[in-house]
């Protein structure tokens, strides 16, 4: 009797450590991991998940775009955070089951709102420090920083307006660049897809305005034309650097072409001309 009472301590602190890490992989991961352990669904589980999901539905509604022709944009890339602790102890298979919860809520959310993606909806599960119990993250993945710079060149243009060309334009714009060398002039016409693209210039022969110059990097810079046809330019890391009437414009900074604006890449002046 005595050794059967000193084993049942022992064997209840053994029940209790995994016990312990299950019930805290249960309040972070909610009735996901209720259901794939075999377990009854609390209520208390209930509310963990659906509460999970409906802040991912907010910050779809939250970080959703309306471009410019109207098209209501929406986070495609949800980056499911996991706390160190909780990730280590779950099996991989309930990780797995969560992620196909949040990828089925997902897609329902942004097909049942009417929104684009840029991509099909992924999810991915990442170990983060930084976070407690589970969250998501919605993002547009790998068009982030296109969409940043898209965002930027517009509030460049909202503070400098006037553009090159007049409105009316609606698909395409076409523009002479008037390329200037100790070896003469000449034109190049140059056809802008307004509000998309761009144009890149350089000594490489690959670049729609080719400059054959030993001043001019082989990718010198890039042009882009917005829905409004104001004409903008930027530095992409050329060695002699780029000029508009003398002053030279920081890499990666987009600037403004007014018209009658005189633009140097490297030693060579290029003047760019609307058509009427």
């Amino acid at each position: 009797m005595k050794n059967e009472k000193d084993q049942k301590p022992a064997q209840e602190r053994k029940e209790a450590l995994p016990e312990r890490l299950l019930r805290r992989v249960f309040e972070g991961m909610g009735a996901v991991v209720d259901r794939g352990l075999g377990r009854d669904t609390t209520s208390a589980g209930r509310l963990t998940t659906t509460a999970l999901l409906d802040r991912m539905k907010h910050l779809i509604d939250e970080r959703a775009r309306v471009e410019d022709d109207g098209t209501r944009l929406a986070p495609h890339f949800m980056k499911l955070k996991v706390e160190w602790g909780t990730h280590s102890e779950a099996p991989p298979e309930i990780i797995e089951e969560l992620e196909h919860e949040v990828l089925a809520a997902a897609i329902d959310y942004i097909n049942d709102s009417r929104y684009t993606t840029l991509a099909p909806v992924k999810v991915e599960a990442q170990v983060d420090i930084f976070t407690s119990g589970v969250s998501v993250d919605p993002t547009f993945g790998e068009f982030e920083e296109q969409l940043r710079e898209q965002d930027e060149a517009k509030r460049r243009e909202k503070e400098l307006g006037s553009p090159l060309i007049p409105k009316g334009f609606i698909d395409q714009a076409h523009v002479t660049a008037r390329v200037t060398t100790m070896d003469g002039t000449r034109d190049v016409p140059l056809t802008f897809k307004l509000g998309s693209g761009r144009l890149s210039v350089g000594r490489g022969t690959d670049n729609e305005l080719f400059l054959n110059d030993k001043s001019v990097s082989k990718i010198h810079a890039a042009l882009v034309m917005n829905r409004e046809g104001t004409l903008l330019v930027a530095d992409t890391g050329s060695t002699n650097g780029t000029y508009i009437n003398g002053r030279r414009i920081g890499y990666g900074e987009a600037r403004q072409i007014e018209d009658g604006d005189v633009v140097a890449f490297g030693d060579v002046e290029v003047r760019f001309l609307k058509h009427k």
